[in-house]
């Protein structure tokens, strides 16, 4: 009998991530990992009943959805992996500027919405979650990383910071299938367009996404998991 593959369970924020993604890790990791995506429905970290008391909790209540629907034991899950948007959440409150609606408009500058404080407040909130979340390396004794993209994952994979909702899953499905059969190609696309100066590992990606304005800038770290974690040499 073949090795068992590990299962890796990879958290998103919605459906058109999971798109975008999940099919392009399972291929590159096809020999080695199960790759598994689930999505949150919605950006946990600025979820106005999560807090750093009871985030841990509500990460948790996604594996263990997981392992229920598909019968495995927490043993079987070798690693969770959260993929956040960083929607602009470190900058300083001197970019955040009074805007001409209440959506939330990310721009090269800052945020602008009619409603500064509740920009602030949620920067507050979300920045307060992520950095709890950078201090633990595990959920429930399950090892645990984190990603970003930035600003957001439509920003990062479409160059399209502001995306009206309607139209991510468009977006999505053709991203998936500009990398069908060149899935490798897809970690050559994250170094020349959308790193953009980002460190190659996870301390200082982080620490380097945390300054000036670079979460509402066009970034990531998701490259430094295929260096945290090599694929086989014959893998495609």
């Amino acid at each position: 009998m073949g090795e068992v593959k590990k299962t890796v369970l990879f958290i998103v924020e919605g459906p058109s991530d999971k798109t975008a993604l999940e099919k392009i890790f399972k291929k590159i990791y096809r020999r080695s990992k199960n790759i598994v995506f689930k999505f949150t429905n919605g950006d946990i970290s600025s979820d106005p009943d999560v807090d750093t008391k009871n985030v841990e909790d509500k990460i948790y209540d996604v594996i263990d959805r997981f392992t229920k629907d598909q019968k495995l034991q927490k043993s079987d899950i070798y690693q969770v992996v959260q993929i956040f948007d960083m929607d602009g959440a470190f900058i300083p409150g001197s970019a955040i500027f009074a805007g001409e609606t209440y959506r939330f408009v990310y721009q090269d500058d800052g945020i602008y919405c009619k409603d500064i404080e509740k920009v602030k407040e949620r920067n507050k909130k979300k920045s307060e979650i992520i950095s709890f979340l950078l201090s633990i390396t595990d959920i429930k004794g399950i090892p645990y990383e984190m990603y970003f993209l930035s600003c957001n994952l439509d920003h990062a994979l479409y160059n399209e910071r502001n995306l009206d909702a309607d139209k991510k899953q468009d977006y999505a499905d053709a991203f998936y299938e500009r990398f069908i059969g060149k899935e490798e190609k897809f970690i050559d696309f994250l170094k020349t367009d959308v790193v953009n100066g980002t460190p190659d590992s996870l301390p200082g990606s982080w620490s380097y996404i945390k300054e000036d304005l670079h979460s509402v800038e066009r970034h990531t770290n998701l490259h430094v998991y295929f260096i945290q974690h090599p694929r086989p040499d014959d893998l495609l």
